[in-house]
């Protein structure tokens, strides 16, 4: 079970960004009633369920493991069926029993001479045999007998019958009319009454007989002509009939006395079981399930789909399949003869559907990618609020399909190809592309944008045509921060999605990215150094208090975190505005930790732990008991969101916020061009990414000649990236007149902590050719 509880207080902050210079924020009231979910959808592929037995109730499995339980069907009520003791093996069920021994499927061994355990899974009665010197058990059993097996010096095989309970006949021995060895030696099927079995004749060739246990006697049934192995036919045993499919050939004979013989065609339904009920036979195959008349008549489609590969026989004598026309129209059914003989089907269980299995999971400014499969695999895209009272849309907003772009998407569940988000509205993964004729020769980032509604893309980035992916390390914006084996050895690289190409910087294997910043160690006493990729300045050193050569960079707003070793000896988060080193209260691998905007999230035993470090004191806030695969599978972080997402064991995906105040909202990059010629480009080119959602923002422009200053574009609800397309224009429609101008955007945050951010910057504008003259300075 899945368990989750806040430790800590303070009101939920879903939004975070790169921080100003102020004090560690102080923690507020708690909250954690946010909390939202996505369940899964229905899987396609009906639940697994199959049936063991069936009598009073139905022997079942369910989930991964394949769990036994008992389930009646008088009132429904479940009981778990403990598995058999490690030195034995499940030999048979049948009915409401359980028969747990040594030897199963019904082989002869020499080793399978230990006690019989058979539990009645309802009433939870046992009973214990134990096999006399000499007797090995084998996979049958009635109320009153078990089946056992004896093999003299010579290596020929006797049958017996050992009496259960109040059974006066302890141990009788089987009457056969031939002789038979171990080879070859199975039980086919077996009821109250007796058993089919088959076996190599001592003189030759293959038998199939049936084991009647009231008489202890064995006789022979014939096969079918021209059938002489038993290894290519599937049999089935009813209370009348013996049933032998053979290339879709059904020979059927009397169980009382042999002599009846009726044949069915099948013809191209591929039986994988087939079964007689009175004078009809029951077939599975790729067409679900079919009953035909034996006597002549044409076939009806009972179930027009079907689980597994058998058909489960009652204690009454009916028949009991898994199936239905779809997942969600699922279940266990009872097929047995109606008033008029034919066979009538009653679902008596029904089978939920599985949930789709979420297989990745990827975060950022509050835009979700999930992998999942069902059994198609997908990336689908959510979005939560990050503004008003929390919400996250309960349907996929896009979707990129596996089947029609395989590389692109980003296969979730392979660590080398995992989708990482931007924070700018797009995912990224990595994969190799061809070339002309050249296969698989370059480098590729695979794009998914949503604010293009989930357009996928490939780039091909100069520079990387000799590289050979690896995993991406870190994504900001525009940059890739990615490990890739080259013809010099294997490297960390920095790639430009925008741009095309693999810039030519060498980042150490510690780097992180945050905007255009790539953090990255400066010798071994604890200090880093941020580095603009734009100009490959050094912008920013800071020293991190721990005295070692800092490993595993993370950057989220206004917070580092390091270690000093891959072990993760000497952990601490770090806030660069107040210089507030926060040592965390734990040893733990980098690769099971993930740094958030004021938090840490450590995967640590069975479940996830969530520091808060916002008051300066790393604090335990929330624990998540369950088994967690890896980051990026099953839980990630939002670094300019705030929040955490999971997945629960049910694949419902779940975004848990923490407490305290976001960092501040912060410039992290901007493209912006110098001039402007709208005489031959249509927009202005300029964009900017910012560290958390914008809930407006504004473009102004200022004529330096003029002094006027002029809107030119507003928006609302930005999610880590402003590109206002600015075609030159007024709000009136006219174009500003030529000259040079000062802009300057000013961009409010989301979850409305801290100040707007404002920044400025110049353009000479060109415009078209046209009358008129510029306006007066006032």
């Amino acid at each position: 079970m899945r368990r989750s509880r806040v430790l800590g207080a303070a009101a939920l902050a879903f939004a975070i960004g790169l921080g100003g210079p102020a004090a560690v924020p102080a923690a507020a009231g708690p909250t954690a009633a946010d909390d939202l979910t996505i369940p899964a959808p229905p899987h396609q592929d009906p639940a697994r369920k199959p049936v063991f037995a069936a009598g009073a109730g139905l022997t079942m499995g369910r989930g991964w493991n394949g769990e036994r339980y008992w389930q009646s069907l008088q009132d429904g009520r479940e009981a778990t069926v403990a598995p058999c003791p490690s030195d034995a093996n499940e030999v048979a069920f049948h009915g409401d029993s359980m028969a747990c021994g040594v030897g199963p499927s019904g082989y002869v061994a020499s080793d399978n001479t230990g006690p019989l355990t058979i539990r009645d899974l309802g009433s939870g009665a046992s009973e214990t045999l134990t096999a006399p010197p000499g007797r090995a058990w084998m996979r049958a059993f009635s109320p009153t007998q078990a089946l056992a097996a004896e093999v003299d010096q010579a290596g020929w095989l006797t049958l017996h019958l050992i009496g259960r309970g109040a059974e006066p006949r302890k141990d009788v021995v089987v009457t056969s009319p031939e002789r038979f060895g171990t080879y070859a030696f199975r039980v086919r099927a077996f009821d109250r009454n007796g058993a089919l079995v088959t076996y190599l004749k001592g003189s030759g060739g293959h038998s199939v007989a049936l084991l009647d246990f009231a008489t202890a006697t064995l006789r022979p049934v014939p096969m079918a002509n021209g059938v002489t192995g038993t290894d290519h036919t599937r049999f089935g045993l009813g209370p009348q009939w013996i049933a032998m499919e053979n290339s879709g050939k059904v020979t059927l004979r009397s169980r009382s006395d042999g002599k009846e013989t009726r044949t069915v065609d099948l013809g191209a339904l591929s039986a994988t079981a087939v079964q007689p009920l009175g004078d009809w036979l029951l077939a599975r195959g790729a067409a679900g399930l079919v009953a035909v008349p034996t006597k002549g008549g044409a076939a009806r489609t009972l179930l027009a789909q079907t689980a597994g590969e058998e058909i489960t026989t009652g204690a009454d004598g009916a028949a009991y399949v898994v199936g239905g026309s779809d997942s969600s129209h699922w279940g266990v059914h009872r097929i047995a003869p109606g008033p008029d003989g034919a066979p009538v089907v009653q679902k008596v269980v029904d089978v939920p559907p599985d949930p789709a299995n979420r297989v990745g999971l990827a975060f950022a400014q509050g835009q979700l990618a999930v992998g999942q499969t069902d059994p198609a695999t997908s990336v689908l895209g959510y979005t939560a609020s990050v503004s008003g009272p929390p919400a996250v849309s309960q349907k996929p907003v896009w979707k990129c399909d596996l089947s029609v772009n395989a590389k692109v998407c980003g296969v979730q569940d392979a660590v080398g190809a995992r989708s990482a988000a931007t924070g700018d509205g797009r995912f990224v993964s990595l994969s190799r592309a061809d070339v002309g004729d050249c296969i698989d020769c370059a480098l590729a980032v695979n794009v998914i944008d949503t604010a293009a509604g989930g357009t996928v893309r490939q780039v091909l980035p100069a520079g990387g045509r000799e590289l050979w992916p690896g995993v991406i390390k870190s994504v900001s914006g525009r940059y890739v921060l990615f490990t890739a084996a080259g013809t010099s050895g294997s490297g960390t690289h920095v790639a430009d999605i925008d741009a095309g190409k693999v810039l030519d910087v060498r980042p150490d294997p510690s780097s992180v990215l945050w905007g255009s910043t790539l953090w990255q160690p400066e010798g071994n006493k604890g200090v880093v150094v941020g580095t603009d990729l734009r100009t490959g300045q050094t912008t920013q050193r800071v020293d991190l208090g721990s005295g070692c050569r800092p490993q595993g960079l993370m950057a989220a707003g206004s917070w580092l975190y390091s270690a000093c070793s891959s072990t993760g000896d000497g952990a601490a988060a770090f806030h660069v505005p107040s210089k507030k080193r926060v040592p965390m209260p734990f040893t733990t691998a980098l690769h099971l930790v993930r740094l958030g905007d004021g938090y840490v999230v450590r995967m640590e035993g069975v479940g996830l732990e969530v520091y808060n470090v916002r008051s300066g004191t790393a604090v335990r806030e929330r624990e998540i008991g369950q088994w967690f695969n890896s980051h990026g599978i099953d839980w990630t972080v939002d670094r300019f969101g705030g929040r955490l997402a999971y997945t629960d064991p049910g694949q419902t995906v779940h975004l848990v916020g923490v407490t305290g105040e976001a960092s501040p909202l912060a410039l992290l990059d901007q493209d912006v061009a110098a001039t402007a010629d709208f005489r031959q480009v249509k927009t202005w080119q300029a964009r900017w990414w910012l560290s958390k959602p914008i809930s407006s923002w504004k473009l102004t422009v200022r004529d330096k000649a003029s002094g006027i200053t002029t809107t030119v574009r507003t928006g609302t609800d930005a999610r880590g990236l402003i590109a206002p397309a600015w075609d030159g224009r007024s709000a009136t429609g006219g174009y500003l007149f030529s000259g040079e101008y000062e802009w300057t955007l000013t961009a409010r945050p989301a979850d409305g902590r801290g100040g707007e951010v404002s920044t400025s910057g110049t353009v000479s504008v060109t415009r078209p050719p046209t009358s008129g003259r510029p306006p007066a300075r006032p």
